[in-house]
């Protein structure tokens, strides 16, 4: 039977222990420096461990290749995907704004575009995928998003502007369009801060809800005439990041504007990525607050890999973002959050549940002792060896 086993890693008063660096499992009894194995056979344990899996390199392009072929790996007539969208690798805010374009029913991953045409990989990539079109996708076949170079032998549907703000407005009208609706939500983010910014695209691939962007006092007008858009006047409105990242001025402009506002807060960008991820109201939010679910832990300053990963949030376990601010050490409060939603059993593991994380980057970016900690901080364990602690 599986059992779940909550609040590990908090005493009594549910505060962090804080110790959760050491092993508190182990066959001596000793508690031990959690690391990795280094330099093992055929790139083991860097290229997996028991619950994690590493998309390895430092280039966003390579990273979204990878990404979409995971994502979506048989070929044939009619397989998946029946499009694809295509943004400039260094232009973060078009690919937050595009990844609702990845979300179902639409389902278009992006490709990264280096200086905005796509590789030699990518253009491989792209055949690859043989996107057809399909009445979802008003049978466009490649999406632009921002200012890329259209893909040679595909006409392309183009989403452009003059800042992110209208780019974000022309992917809502786009995705109204196909889905012949307006969203469940809109996600508003700031324009200027990418560490607060990139869980909404991870969110937005998962729900299909259209992220738009604010400056820190001001609403742009492309957004706020989205939000005043008659059709649109129900949707609920939810702000990500502190006061400091998008004010309280802006909050009532956007709550002038549009429906009801909710901010998901968070002082630094793990702490919001672990926010957004236990956040639920109504049907925003991935309330992921029981084990056994899908994560991707990504470097909060390097957008562009969040952004090349969205695709993964669109099937399998349908992971959702956390963020990491170093290449060495997993954040106390990702650790914590893993430890208290940690999947555990009573008598039989392969009939309990299971949690998995994909690590985005290679080992400069995110350390195999990272990796090693994430990974025991997620493995399945007995409920008696839990409850001794």
């Amino acid at each position: 039977m599986a059992h779940f086993f909550f609040d590990v890693g908090k005493n009594e008063s549910g505060s962090s222990t804080g110790t959760v660096a050491e092993a508190d499992f182990g066959t001596t009894g000793e508690s031990s420096v959690i690391a990795g194995h280094q330099g093992g056979a055929l790139g083991f344990p860097a290229a997996a461990t028991r619950n994690t899996t590493r998309i390895s390199g430092n280039d966003p392009v390579d990273i979204s290749i990878a990404s979409a072929l995971a994502s979506y790996p048989t070929t044939g007539p009619g397989a998946p995907p029946a499009a694809v969208t295509i943004v400039d690798s260094t232009d973060w805010q078009s690919g937050v704004a595009a990844a609702s374009l990845s979300a179902l029913p639409v389902g278009a991953p992006i490709l990264l575009a280096p200086s905005g045409t796509l590789s030699t990989a990518g253009a491989d990539a792209l055949a690859q995928l043989n996107p057809l079109g399909s009445p979802d996708t008003n049978s466009h076949r490649v999406f632009t998003v921002g200012a890329v170079a259209p893909p040679s032998g595909y006409e392309v549907e183009r989403i452009d502007g003059a800042s992110a703000a209208e780019i974000a407005a022309g992917v809502a009208s786009q995705r109204a369009e196909l889905v012949d609706g307006p969203p469940a939500a809109f996600v508003v983010v700031s324009t200027n801060s990418p560490e607060f910014a990139t869980p909404a695209a991870t969110w937005a691939a998962r729900s299909g809800d259209v992220v738009l962007f604010t400056d820190k006092d001001e609403v742009p007008k492309a957004t706020l005439d989205v939000l005043k858009d008659k059709s649109n006047k129900d949707v609920p409105i939810y702000v990500l990041g502190p006061s400091d990242v998008i004010s309280s001025k802006a909050v009532k402009q956007l709550d002038k504007a549009g429906s009801t506002v909710e901010r998901v807060g968070g002082d630094d960008a793990p702490t919001a990525s672990v926010e957004l991820v236990r956040f639920s109201s109504g049907l925003f939010g991935w309330n992921l607050n029981e084990p056994g679910h899908g994560y991707t832990l990504a470097r909060a300053d390097r957008p562009m890999d969040v952004v090349a990963t969205t695709s993964l949030s669109t099937n399998g376990t349908w992971p959702a973002l956390l963020l990491t601010d170093s290449a060495g050490e997993l954040p106390q409060v990702i650790e914590d959050y893993l430890l208290d939603v940690k999947p555990g059993y009573t008598s039989d593991p392969t009939s309990a549940i299971f949690s998995h994380v994909w690590i985005i980057g290679d080992e400069s970016l995110i350390s195999v002792d990272q990796q090693a900690r994430v990974d025991d901080a997620v493995e399945l364990a007995p409920v008696d060896t839990l409850s001794e602690g």
